[in-house]
């Protein structure tokens, strides 16, 4: 298997990606936000991750279009009023979902040979690191600027944004302090 081919794998199982990544929304117990989406406008989200995968794979997957993309989605899922972690767990799914399309394939095929398959893997987890690297810097950028803007962020704001998700903020000391990093 080529690098190329993920991208035609992409492309050619668009359809069944998006409608797995609907059925993991509605199951996963930490995505609460897209699940008040229509199964539509969630689906749409789940592809449009995997069309701009292809994209990428197709275009030489250059970091610097990557970064513009998911610094983009980081910053309109903080507009949107998503936890950053459910942003992160949803990107975590649909790397999960395409991961199992490629090795089902490559155990009917066998074409995921060894000396391809650390170049693959790289490029692969390269592209979803820096999918959930870039989102977070989108994200946080939007959230200081919305904290410059309006002077309205609360610290209730800050636990609901940066909490939910698989932490429990009940857990959380009743001082919540938040520092970037």
């Amino acid at each position: 298997m080529h690098i190329k081919n993920l991208s035609k794998i992409v492309d050619d199982q668009l359809e069944e990606l998006k409608k797995d990544w609907l059925s993991e929304v509605r199951k996963s117990d930490y995505l609460q936000t897209y699940k008040s989406f229509s199964d539509e406008e969630t689906m749409k989200r789940g592809e449009a991750v995997y069309i701009y995968l292809s994209d990428w794979l197709k275009e030489g997957a250059t970091n610097e279009t990557a970064e513009k993309y998911f610094e983009k989605v980081g910053a309109t899922r903080f507009n949107e009023k998503f936890p950053l972690t459910e942003v992160q767990y949803a990107i975590y799914l649909l790397k999960k979902i395409f991961w199992n399309k490629i090795d089902w394939r490559d155990r009917i095929t066998g074409a995921f040979e060894t000396a391809n398959a650390t170049k693959i893997l790289n490029v692969f987890n390269d592209y979803f690191d820096l999918a959930n690297f870039n989102i977070t810097r989108g994200y946080f950028n939007e959230l200081l600027n919305s904290i410059d803007d309006d002077k309205k962020m609360t610290k209730e704001d800050l636990k609901s944004l940066l909490t939910k998700g698989k932490l429990d903020p009940e857990e959380l000391e009743d001082e919540f302090i938040w520092r970037h990093v």
